[in-house]
C-alpha cells in the first residue's frame, strides 16, 4: 500500500473512532427510564465501544507495520 493511502486510510480510521466516541458521549447523556431502557443503553455503550477498539486497534497495528 502507497504511503498516501495508508495516511489516507489512517485519517478516515481516527475520524471514524472519533465519530462513534462523539455518538457514544451522547448515547450516555440519556437518563433510562426502564430496565429495558438501560439494557438496551449498556448494549449500545458496548457496541460503540467494541468499534472504537476495532478501529484503534487496527490504527496501532499499522503504525507498528511502518516503523
Amino acid at each position: 500500500m502507497s504511503q498516501a493511502a495508508c495516511s489516507e486510510h489512517h485519517t478516515d480510521r481516527l475520524e471514524e473512532a472519533k465519530n462513534i466516541a462523539l455518538g457514544w458521549r451522547i448515547i450516555g447523556q440519556i437518563t433510562p427510564d426502564t430496565l429495558e431502557d438501560a439494557i438496551t443503553l449498556l448494549r449500545d455503550c458496548s457496541a460503540h465501544a467494541a468499534a472504537i477498539y476495532e478501529l484503534l486497534s487496527v490504527e496501532i497495528n499499522e503504525n507498528a507495520k511502518y516503523k
